[in-house]
């Protein structure tokens, strides 16, 4: 299955599962658009980020990884239940299973999902010569919503650094304006309707430790010189 193709799949399931997906992005409508939000996938030649600048890598680096068979496994989803909630009396009441299923069963997907979706999202929105600064709809957007690029590096190196604990900083854009959103753990801004995600910085501990142990303002520091301004602009595009 083609990376992009496997991306966007998982985007429908990120957060919502794949039932709720289009009745969420439904009740988003009025405040945010997801047009990427498809089980058929998306065009991609309005991008030129995405159709012609990411790095092709040898795949046998990623053999040596012993990762490769995960590139053909399945988001997980949550499964209908094979028998009547209502007719398990007297082993269990129809609240009982109901409450395992939708709250936690349910929340297991969510999450799994979540996390999936964030990693897929950080890692596209690298880039082994990122321009830097940024350039077109986005630079002129981070400056309608931070006067100044450097404004804005600012305050999301602020966010990031003071972060307690793991999580996921966020660059959304809603009604029109960026903005910089804190998700704890496995939070993403979709679930929470903060806004459509733009870029993302894991800061787990795990996505930094082995180059910069403790230092998280060292990585956050560099991140910046690896963005992907090309898959950010591409972010907006499909919004306005």
């Amino acid at each position: 299955m083609p990376f992009f193709t496997f991306f966007l799949i998982l985007f429908c399931v990120a957060c919502i599962g794949k039932r709720e997906c289009i009745k969420e992005v439904s009740n988003l409508k009025s405040s945010i658009k997801l047009n990427y939000l498809t089980f058929k996938g998306i065009s991609l030649s309005k991008s030129r980020s995405i159709n012609t600048k990411l790095t092709k890598i040898n795949d046998s680096l990623y053999e040596t990884w012993g990762i490769t068979p995960m590139w053909n496994a399945k988001p997980f989803s949550l499964m209908k239940l094979p028998f009547n909630p209502q007719e398990m009396k007297p082993f269990l009441s129809e609240e009982s299973i109901k409450y395992h299923y939708t709250k936690h069963h349910a929340a297991y997907i969510k999450n799994l999902n979540a996390q999936i979706f964030n990693h897929n999202f950080f890692w596209l929105g690298l880039k082994n010569n990122g321009e830097g600064k940024p350039y077109g709809e986005i630079k002129k957007k981070i400056e309608e919503s931070f006067v100044s690029f450097e404004n804005f590096k600012e305050q999301f190196t602020k966010e990031a650094s003071s972060h307690f604990g793991s999580g996921w900083i966020w660059l959304v854009i809603k009604e029109h304006k960026l903005k910089i959103y804190q998700g704890h753990d496995a939070e993403c801004p979709i679930k929470h309707r903060i806004g459509n995600p733009i870029l993302t910085l894991d800061v787990w501990e795990h996505a930094y430790y082995v180059d910069y142990k403790n230092s998280r303002n060292d990585y956050i520091k560099e991140w910046f010189s690896k963005i992907n301004w090309d898959f950010a602009n591409y972010n907006l595009s499909i919004v306005n």
